[in-house]
């Protein structure tokens, strides 16, 4: 890390996995600044980092409103001086076949997941520079496959993977000494489902039968990334093997997604 207490702006912090990074930054004696809609749920993390020995502020609102991106990274800059790390951890699911999801869903779920990281990482960029800092895109397994009834989500963090991966290549070629790292969990104990968008017709019910990891384990896993520069890292065996599956034989993906969607909730058409 470039300071022994590094300043970490982090988005969707008041529950999930960004509130298990806040406390984990929280150990080191971070200086953070988080964000959530919650106003109450924020407070109450950031009070437990207080106590835990951090510095925290709250920047609380929808991040995809141009004033709190603003407020979010100036916030940053004017109370510690800098950014060492932006986590761009808020972001919603979206549940629905393809020809389900309404355009209006989906330019929501774009905006969050896709729009709001981009623009707070260009806010952020010339801060992270200064300290030869890090931007943390929270992606998902769902950035290397589209799962049925996942498309529209899916969709989001295939664009979000797009960005980094671009922007990684403009940053090393402008020698801006910013290190891009994308994190793909699997699928995760938070309230992610219960929060998510659902088209008409889908309901909410989780993928069966896979083992969810912990928000504390991405936690970890984050900031391990982060000590070593990491561009990507894949944080399931199942990632792993679906995206070696898909660069190896996307005919072979395909047949494994079609027989694995009626256990998503894809049923037969009965005519």
């Amino acid at each position: 890390m470039p300071r022994r207490s590094p300043v970490v702006v982090i988005t969707g912090a008041s529950t999930g996995i960004g509130r298990a990074l806040a406390l984990a930054w929280t150990e080191r004696a971070a200086r953070l600044v988080l964000n959530a809609r919650s106003v109450h749920a924020l407070e109450e993390i950031a009070a437990t980092c207080r106590l835990q020995g951090a510095d925290a502020i709250v920047v609380p609102g929808d991040v995809t409103q141009p004033a709190v991106q603003e407020a979010l990274i100036s916030g940053a800059t004017a109370q510690f001086g800098g950014i060492d790390v932006l986590v761009n951890n808020a972001g919603v699911g979206l549940y629905g076949a393809v020809d389900a999801i309404s355009p209006a869903m989906l330019r929501e779920v774009f905006e969050l997941n896709v729009i709001a990281p981009m623009v707070l990482t260009q806010l952020a960029l010339p801060a992270l520079e200064a300290s030869r800092g890090t931007v943390v895109m929270m992606s998902s397994i769902a950035g290397l496959v589209a799962m049925p009834r996942s498309g529209g989500y899916a969709a989001t963090k295939f664009a979000l993977e797009a960005l980094s991966l671009a922007l990684r290549a403009e940053l090393t070629a402008s020698a801006r000494n910013v290190n891009v790292c994308v994190i793909r969990p699997g699928v995760t104990a938070t309230p992610f489902t219960e929060n998510a968008r659902v088209a008409e017709g889908a309901t909410r019910s989780p993928v069966k039968g896979v083992p969810e990891m912990s928000a504390e384990a991405v936690a970890r896993a984050t900031l391990r990334a982060v000590d070593r520069g990491d561009a990507e890292v894949d944080l399931t065996l199942a990632a792993r093997a679906i995206a070696t599956l898909s660069r190896l034989s996307r005919p072979a993906l395909r047949a494994v997604l079609t027989r694995m969607a009626p256990r998503l909730g894809v049923a037969p058409r009965r005519e």
